[in-house]
């Protein structure tokens, strides 16, 4: 799980830690190919958490799934944290 404060932090995350994209080993996508995969995954809005959901076996990353303020939030009013 990480926490993306910005769609800067969010393209750094799929880049590196993600896709492992980095110069010693280049994609073998070309660069409109991975774009285009990271404005299709991106979130809905920033600051955000998000975690992989694995399938399965877990073996791979079967989705993203992106938590907003709005469901912190109703989580800490469930745990009695704010009001």
């Amino acid at each position: 799980m990480k926490l993306l404060k910005n769609v800067y932090e969010y393209r750094d995350w799929m880049i590196k830690d993600f896709l492992h994209l980095d110069d010693t080993f280049p994609s073998v996508f070309e660069p409109d190919e991975i774009e285009i995969d990271i404005l299709r995954q991106a979130p809905k809005e920033f600051p955000c958490l998000v975690q992989l959901v694995e399938d399965e076996s877990g073996n791979y990353p079967q989705f993203f799934q992106f938590i907003y303020r709005s469901q912190v939030e109703e989580w800490a009013r469930l745990f009695g944290i704010v009001r």
